[in-house]
């Protein structure tokens, strides 16, 4: 696809494992030479607000991006006409339906706000009052209406699009996120020593870090660990297990804490569609994680790792032993994930579809205007 066929403007969230998602789309765009502007949602706090903004619902992330999104989306359009628009996630595309009847949308989400009230408790997240709840869903669904058409991680989400929200199945494209392969890749740089196990969490209690702290205490010494983590609050014994704070996405520490590995865990709590399990598979990792939220579209229990009960110290202590005891199985069990990788998680080729789908709506999406009043 060359310049010339669209010209675009990407909106994407950074919070959580956005920010790779961003970092793979913008390597994708300059590979294919596409004009497009992408812009960054940096997560910030709700505190400093205008008055205003500090009421009730007006102070929340969803409010603050789509309002980030909107203001940034119109300046783009104030510089030239657009052909087609990506939002990435629905939170930022809550307050653009008015601009979507000029400018062709693609709206994209890891979850549902429905996917992410059934694991709400480990969000530390609350459901509102009915009233409330019936009007989150129609904010949403508006924006959904809207669209020209809908992005989702996993079929979770697409599920609920059509459950929750009445949308349309033709209307809806499950790509996965994917993984850079050139990036993170299965290179035998594993040191002597017992199996080192990975864990990759910015919440690190949400992620179940604790958990698998208690298994390492019924481990022994079988295994080292080594925790990435955005947490302030952890606490860990000295000795076999080492804490790495301020890693950013891709960078060349965390991709050299991949390939040092044997095992990757990530006993959450709740999740959606974390990207550093694929990033695990896609390093030749078999993978123990938690039957949650989309996470078993990401492991196949028993091919390419173990699916666990979340809160459940001692069975994932079980399987983390089954994999430290078996280098033949961590063997076996990470080629069928780097296969899997290849097949369902490459980022680039994944990327390339959706640029399609701007391209398919551009051309087949009648609008009254390219540029608002």
């Amino acid at each position: 696809m060359a310049a010339e066929d669209g010209r675009y403007v990407f909106v994407v969230e950074q919070t959580l494992g956005h920010a790779a998602h961003s970092r793979n789309l913008e390597r994708v765009l300059a590979e294919e030479a596409i004009e497009a502007d992408l812009i960054k949602l940096d997560y910030r706090a709700p505190a400093n607000l205008p008055r205003l903004e500090r009421l009730p619902g007006l102070r929340s992330w969803s409010y603050q991006a789509s309002r980030e999104a909107r203001t940034r989306v119109h300046e783009a359009l104030g510089r030239r006409p657009l052909d087609a628009l990506f939002v990435h996630t629905q939170v930022a595309a809550l307050l653009l339906p008015s601009l979507m009847r000029s400018v062709p949308t693609i709206i994209s989400l890891d979850a549902t706000p429905r996917n992410v009230d059934q694991i709400a408790a480990a969000y530390d997240h609350r459901r509102q009052p009915e009233y409330v709840e019936r009007l989150k869903v129609h904010i949403n669904k508006r924006a959904f209406d809207r669209a020209a058409t809908l992005v989702t991680w996993c079929h979770w989400a697409a599920r609920s699009l059509e459950r929750d929200y009445g949308v349309g199945a033709d209307r809806i494209h499950v790509i996965h996120p994917g993984v850079d392969l050139r990036l993170f890749s299965g290179v035998a740089l594993r040191r002597p020593g017992p199996p080192r196990i990975l864990f990759v969490g910015g919440q690190f209690e949400r992620k179940g870090g604790n958990d698998l702290l208690d298994a390492m205490r019924r481990l022994g010494g079988a295994a080292e660990l080594d925790i990435v983590t955005g947490s302030e609050a952890v606490v860990v014994p000295e000795g076999s297990i080492r804490v790495h704070r301020g890693l950013q996405p891709q960078s060349p520490r965390l991709l050299d804490l991949f390939q040092q590995a044997d095992i990757f865990a990530l006993p959450s709590h709740g999740d959606c569609f974390p990207q550093a399990v694929a990033e695990a598979m896609a390093s030749g990792l078999p993978v123990v994680a938690t039957n949650v939220g989309a996470i078993p579209e990401l492991v196949r229990d028993g091919v390419t790792g173990h699916l666990v009960r979340r809160d459940d110290p001692r069975q994932l202590t079980e399987a983390l032993l089954h994999l430290i005891q078996s280098p033949s199985l961590r063997a076996a069990m990470g080629r069928a994930g780097q296969r899997l990788a290849e097949e369902e998680h490459d980022a680039m080729r994944n990327n390339r579809l959706i640029l399609g789908l701007l391209s398919e709506i551009s051309r087949t999406t009648r609008r009254p205007l390219r540029r608002p009043a």
